[in-house]
């Protein structure tokens, strides 16, 4: 969407079946998000709720991605290792190619402040087209530094995958 500048646009899926049929739900970690991409510089260029279900999600991805066409996907919910929590299958499934070391810093960050739940929380970037996908854990916490970690890499990201710096001197491994 945003080819040649540092503005970038979101595009937010939240995950949860009991918000998605509750009248008076609140989607807390929507809003946060959507006011931590705010405050970073960044547009929120549409929002969607859907349930844990994979046509769902699906559905509500796809359609994001080829109608709105945002730099960044965040899905938010549906990671965790229940019966139900089918968001990053997708992500994996539907993306080109997927950058893991994002979702390491983010599991070690959140094992640091948590202790051993923090492992179960997962976070998948997934890329396909011109998009990044981002998934994040459903708690107010875990998007907080969910998206600390991912912002403080996106332009890196951003401007690797339009093909306009690939520093090879300063990566390590």
């Amino acid at each position: 969407m945003s080819e040649f500048t540092d503005m970038y646009y979101f595009g937010i899926i939240t995950v949860s079946t009991s918000r998605f049929y509750s009248e008076k739900a609140v989607d807390e970690s929507g809003l946060l998000a959507s006011a931590i991409i705010r405050n970073s510089g960044y547009k929120v260029c549409c929002r969607s709720l859907v349930p844990d279900d994979k046509l769902a999600i699906t559905g509500s991805l796809t359609s994001m991605l080829f109608n709105f066409k945002p730099d960044v996907i965040l899905l938010i919910g549906g990671t965790g290792p229940s019966k139900t929590d089918f968001t990053d299958e997708i992500v994996f499934k539907i993306s080109e190619k997927l950058i893991f070391g994002v979702s390491e810093e983010f599991r070690r960050r959140s094992y640091q402040k948590i202790g051993p739940r923090g492992l179960l929380g997962n976070m998948s970037v997934g890329l396909i087209n011109d998009s990044v996908i981002v998934s994040l854990p459903g708690s107010p916490d875990a998007v907080e530094e969910g998206l600390k970690v991912f912002m403080e890499i996106l332009p890196h990201i951003m401007e690797v995958r339009r093909g306009k710096t690939h520093d090879k001197g300063n990566n390590v491994g």
